[in-house]
């Protein structure tokens, strides 16, 4: 048998010939002339070794060999057209993985925007954030994550810077006492998002306090839901002010300190270089880091034109995991 495999062209005669028992019909769906079909049959018969169809002046019918293959055909040749019309389609949608808090707090509010500039444009938010993405498999087209900005071979478009601080509600209890801030932290029950306490430990190192390990601590399974525990104000969150602006105007959180601390760290869109020119892709990144967005949400940059260099995930990833 040849290594070289058939055209489909060739599968799919196949497959409306063994439907029709006749080359006849099969010519005029196929919209070929009958010898075109033979012909093609006779070459698929040739490659396999095999008879396929016992021919009669009465009737044409599969041979065993003919039925057996036919099931095999029927499946490429729709594999082949359920990806081709996926393909098509889903030049039109995109997926966009980030992790739930991003999702919720920045990414979500800004649909209704989305659905008005490009109406055309389907975005499926994944919030698997913690998978290594499949780009070749076209399971995802772009990631937003957090960390130094740092992927390798990737294209990396920086979008927010991150900055933290302490937020809590204005109703708080403990505002309402006249109390210094070390003595507030000391009485307050401190909302985290990881274990390490990562966030917390970074802003009281910085001001020279002692490590949150001291204090009343409370740990939850997202940053979402220590940033609604703060606005019930059952505690104090430490709060990315990127993702918290519509609570702070809307007074559901405020800021109990001044202090303020800027990472280093932020959320970055991620995607194969060779993706740059897919429309789809260009058309979200643009539409991602326009000014109108960019004003709104503190994001900066444009895309760079190189790709960066170490590892998946970046290092900064590992401080803490923004869920």
């Amino acid at each position: 048998m040849s290594k070289k495999l058939p055209p489909l062209q060739i599968l799919q005669t196949f497959s409306v010939v063994a439907a029709s028992n006749s080359f006849t019909a099969a010519s005029k769906e196929l919209h070929l002339s009958q010898s075109a079909v033979s012909r093609q049959i006779q070459q698929l018969e040739h490659y396999l070794g095999k008879n396929l169809f016992n021919r009669s002046s009465r009737k044409l019918t599969l041979t065993a060999h003919g039925e057996a293959l036919l099931p095999q055909i029927e499946k490429a040749v729709a594999s082949f057209k359920n990806s081709l019309e996926s393909s098509l389609a889903n030049d039109h949608q995109i997926t966009v993985r980030m992790a739930p808090t991003l999702a919720r707090r920045w990414f979500l509010p800004q649909l209704p925007e989305l659905l008005e500039v490009l109406p055309e444009l389907d975005v499926n938010v994944d919030t698997a954030w913690f998978l290594e993405p499949q780009f070749a498999l076209g399971e995802v087209d772009v990631v937003i994550s957090y960390g130094h900005g740092h992927w390798p071979g990737m294209q990396v478009v920086p979008l927010l810077k991150e900055s933290i601080t302490p937020v809590c509600s204005p109703r708080y209890p403990l505002l309402k006492q006249n109390l210094s801030q070390e003595e507030i932290l000391r009485r307050a029950v401190l909302l985290h998002n990881n274990r390490e306490h990562s966030d917390w430990s970074l802003w009281l190192e910085d001001q020279q306090l002692h490590q949150a390990t001291t204090y009343k601590n409370q740990i939850f399974d997202t940053q979402d839901y220590a940033l609604t525990a703060a606005e019930c104000g059952y505690g104090i969150a430490m709060g990315d002010l990127a993702l918290i602006k519509p609570e702070l105007e809307s007074n559901k959180l405020i800021c109990p300190f001044e202090h303020t601390i800027e990472t280093g760290y932020g959320y970055y869109a991620i995607f194969p270089t060779n993706s740059v020119n897919i429309p789809k892709v260009k058309t979200f990144i643009n539409w991602i880091t326009a000014e109108p967005v960019q004003k709104k949400h503190s994001a900066i940059a444009p895309i760079p034109k190189r790709a960066s260099q170490t590892t998946w995930p970046a290092p900064g990833f590992l401080r803490r995991a923004v869920l």
